[in-house]
């Protein structure tokens, strides 16, 4: 065998060097590796919550937007009657509707009120809205205003 043959042989049976380090800079391997798998983690979950909020809000603008201005002014109405119905139950204590047959639910004689009443205004092309504004201050005490 060469001398050449040998060096290879050497090197080939060689184990694998071997670095002394101290702990504190066992330490800092292990904070920038901690730094960087921390900024890696942010990264992915802002992008996760971007796609997650863009959708959020497509599914939104959809479920409020519509064709036709009937559309709009339906789903518009379907909120307005959920948030005095929310509020009926839960501030003042009226019983939610577990039958939508039973009639005598003070909950579901209120919707139909409201529903009716809707419909009657709508209904009348010749009706102002402003009237029925001021009715409602005049009679009730109550005045809603668009600001």
């Amino acid at each position: 065998m060469t001398r050449a043959e040998r060096r290879r042989m050497e090197k080939q049976a060689r184990k694998e060097p071997v670095y002394t380090l101290t702990q504190s800079q066992i330490d800092a391997i292990k904070r920038d590796a901690i730094l960087a798998k921390r900024e890696e983690l942010k990264a992915s979950i802002a992008k996760e919550m971007n796609a997650h909020i863009e959708k959020e809000w497509a599914a939104r603008v959809e479920a409020m937007s519509g064709e036709t201005e009937e559309e709009r002014m339906l789903k518009v109405l379907c909120l307005l009657m959920a948030v005095p119905a929310k509020i009926l139950c839960e501030k003042f204590h009226w019983k939610p509707i577990t039958d939508e047959n039973d009639r005598r639910s003070r909950l579901m004689q209120f919707s139909e009120a409201v529903v009716n009443e809707v419909n009657r205004i709508c209904g009348d092309d010749e009706l102002d809205i402003r009237k029925i504004s001021q009715e409602a201050y005049e009679k009730y005490g109550v005045r809603y205003e668009v600001k």
